[in-house]
């Protein structure tokens, strides 16, 4: 990660405020760097980053599972924006996955079975089309860096594990089946 390094992120941590000043500064200056960046590239995006840039927020979206098929990698999350929606990230690779663990240190990991997708940033390559790569962090210490031609998302709306707030079709379905 270029922009909001794991390191940021440890320093982030810190209990004093004048370390946490200076940090949300580096963040703040960061942002403006990655988004400066974005605005670049923003014509040549794939028409799957298009789609996650205009549809989703990905910041603490619980992970569900990460797999492999083939020349695939596949990410299903659960949104954590309203309304908690399943979301399957499906990248078509030029290249294998990396994944670095322990990129924080492991007092700042999460533990047990929840992990959250913390921050993300996407690069453009060369080639006509160009390629890209995603280097998402994650909360468990890992980094993950994808190289990919594109990404096809799927939405699918939440039945198990349950949305943090139901939709009118789940309390519906819910009363129906519902004791008397």
């Amino acid at each position: 990660m270029k922009y909001f390094t794991p390191d940021l992120y440890v320093r982030g941590q810190s209990l004093d405020d004048d370390v946490l000043d200076e940090v949300d500064r580096l963040w703040e200056e960061a942002g403006e760097r990655y988004a400066a960046y974005l605005d670049t590239v923003r014509a040549e995006f794939s028409a799957g980053l298009c789609h996650i840039e205009e549809r989703y927020y990905l910041h603490d979206a619980e992970i569900r599972g990460m797999a492999r098929r083939g020349a695939s990698f596949i990410i299903t999350l659960q949104l954590d924006t309203p309304p908690h929606s399943l979301v399957t990230l499906t990248f078509d690779l030029v290249e294998e996955p990396l994944i670095a663990k322990g990129v924080f240190p492991a007092e700042l990991c999460s533990s047990g079975r929840v992990t959250e997708w913390l921050y993300d940033e996407w690069q453009k390559l060369g080639g006509n089309p160009p390629t890209w790569t995603m280097s998402i962090l994650l909360s468990n210490g890992w980094e993950v860096y994808l190289h990919f031609r594109d990404v096809e998302v799927v939405e699918a709306e939440a039945l198990l594990p349950p949305p943090q707030v139901s939709s009118p079709s789940m309390q519906t379905l819910a009363s129906s089946h519902s004791a008397p």
